[in-house]
């Protein structure tokens, strides 16, 4: 659709979040801009107006053509005996040349973002889990537990697109929904939707076990000797598990990643089996947040591929995975690695700790602390090209839309030139 001589795209999907919000209006306001019209957020408005400067590709730090850029990549690659993906944030289409290149090259494939991940994936492995979907919490949630931060603060529209709505599939929801927060303060937290409110109830990732496990007690029927636990109250405990116990479909909610490393794993422990306790009487579920820049679709695309997870290596000419051995963050700090392939396709933003044997795929204008070996700007999913995402929830891939003719060419383009170079670097291999 044409309005002011420029073009409106409708039901845009957003790859800005692991929320993936389908329902955005964009306006092509030239040939090389976008703005959100409708339905966005702040995270979205930023990164769909986000403009691309003319960028080439470099070498050393120096400007180079696309085709040297490449045979130097193959180059570094072909001479390294450890490579490492520290960054697999792209669409499905560059996992998936990724891939093909790790096995070629016999590198390991992980994402520095992964920790979050794979310690919800420890406790499924250890003890399973019950948890749920967007969608089963927008159509049938009465009762919600948040463990940890506001949600909004990483998806900001968490509560406008899942939990506010009252038009459902089974009709209009007139009771309202119970919503509690149990974790640290939150300076400057988001406004809720109208006809939203939350118990909040202050609690330190410290803090959290003691307090689940009061809380778990609370569930059930089981005395806790004191009037507090961890230092909250126990009657604010115990309303939370009314809520939970009376709530005809009960969710809680946790974002793994944004705990502390020491109490990860006995945090996720409890609220899981603060979940199966609920089911005996009634019917809850857990739902993790994360996953942001396709990071649960470079995991599904690993392990349909190769039957593993991410933390997968390729040295041994199988695929071998590892948590704690692969961890891309515990390579790069041993020094485990001699080539390090960088992929950020959605933001700019470059952590700290990349060495300097550094082949790196980001947007144009993105800056490091050093110049890497090799740097080749990149178009991002959605607005350069087409490709696929996955939502956090696991369960949907939706297509993105290539908006703007910005003439950058994709991860899986690039990443595919460097897999041809390489067959003519090794013919044999």
């Amino acid at each position: 659709m044409t309005k002011g001589g420029t073009k409106l795209v409708r039901d845009a999907a957003c790859p800005f979040c692991a929320l993936a919000c389908d329902d955005l209006v964009i306006e092509r306001t030239s040939a090389t801009a976008l703005s959100v019209r409708d339905n966005g957020c702040e995270l979205s408005r930023r990164f769909f107006a986000r403009a691309a400067p003319k960028a080439t590709p470099e070498i050393g730090g120096k400007p180079a053509a696309l085709d040297d850029a490449v045979a130097r990549a193959a180059q570094l690659l072909g001479r390294s005996h450890a490579p490492l993906f520290a960054g697999m944030a792209t669409d499905v289409a560059g996992v998936r040349a990724a891939l093909r290149l790790a096995e070629r090259t016999g590198a390991v494939v992980d994402d520095l973002g992964s920790d979050g991940l794979f310690r919800n994936l420890r406790v499924l492995q250890d003890s399973g889990w019950m948890t749920t979907t967007l969608g089963e919490i927008r159509n049938r949630m009465d009762a919600m537990l948040i463990v940890g931060p506001d949600p909004a603060q990483a998806f900001p529209r968490f509560f406008e697109r899942c939990v506010a709505p009252t038009d459902t599939l089974f009709g209009t929801r007139s009771n309202p929904r119970r919503l509690f927060r149990l974790g640290a303060a939150a300076p400057g937290t988001q406004a809720l939707p109208d006809g939203l409110e939350i118990t909040q109830i202050p609690c330190d990732d410290v803090q959290l076990p003691a307090a689940l496990a009061a809380l778990r007690a609370s569930i059930n029927g089981r005395a806790v000797a004191a009037d507090r636990a961890a230092g909250i109250p126990l009657a604010a405990l115990n309303e939370v598990a009314a809520a939970l116990g009376s709530a005809e479909y009960g969710v809680v909610v946790w974002s793994a990643a944004a705990f502390e490393a020491a109490a990860a794993d006995m945090i996720l422990q409890v609220i899981v089996d603060l979940v199966r306790d609920l089911n005996r009487t009634t019917r809850c579920a857990g739902f993790p947040l994360g996953g942001n820049d396709n990071l649960i679709g470079a995991n599904q695309t690993c392990t349909w591929q190769y039957g593993l997870p991410l933390r997968t290596s390729f040295a041994g000419g199988v695929p071998v995975h590892d948590p704690l051995i692969n961890s891309a963050r515990r390579r790069i700090v041993a020094a485990e690695t001699d080539a390090v392939i960088w992929i950020s396709a959605f933001r700019d933003a470059v952590p700290a700790g990349l060495p300097a044997n550094l082949i790196a795929l980001a947007p144009p204008g993105t800056k490091f602390d050093r110049a890497p070996a090799v740097q080749i700007p990149i178009g991002t999913p959605g607005i350069d090209h087409g490709g696929q995402i996955f939502r956090m929830d696991n369960v949907v891939a939706l297509p993105l839309h290539g908006l703007l003719q910005r003439n950058l060419p994709s991860v899986a383009d690039v990443l595919d030139r460097i897999v041809q170079a390489l067959a003519k670097e090794q013919p044999s291999a």
